[in-house]
């Protein structure tokens, strides 16, 4: 039930892009700030009335919601000489949470395999150099 805020929020980025490259004749830059969880903010409470913060932070790779801190930041830093030379651009202040999957398989087990195949490589190399030096 959200086909309206995403409409909304595409012609928000198509926007963007296109009044940067309109006017960036006359120097002037466009940007746009795309916030992800922020708490405390009518947007978080309306999309997830009474989440569980600690379910929603395991969901954002940095570990912790926004706050309205990061946005008031990162608008700075589009607004100084560090971001001169930005325009066009959707800036995604998330924590990463717009490219978070649930892993298929755990860490632990990625790691566990990873350290076999290191294991089992490294074996096959010795066993290379020592056939080669009998040669």
């Amino acid at each position: 039930f959200q086909v309206h805020a995403s409409a909304a929020k595409s012609a928000v980025d198509s926007i963007t892009r296109t009044l940067a490259l309109e006017w960036g004749i006359h120097k002037i830059r466009v940007n746009a700030i795309a916030p992800g969880p922020i708490q405390n903010t009518p947007g978080t409470a309306k999309l997830a009335p009474g989440a569980n913060k600690d379910l929603m932070t395991e969901q954002i790779p940095l570990g912790r919601m926004g706050d309205a801190f990061d946005i008031a930041m990162t608008a700075i830093f589009l607004c100084s000489s560090a971001g001169s030379f930005i325009s066009g651009d959707v800036l995604v202040v998330d924590g990463a949470h717009w490219l978070f999957k649930p892993p298929i398989v755990p860490r632990e087990v990625v790691s566990e395999l990873s350290r076999k195949m290191e294991s089992n490589t490294s074996r096959s190399s010795q066993q290379q150099k020592s056939v080669l030096s009998k040669l």
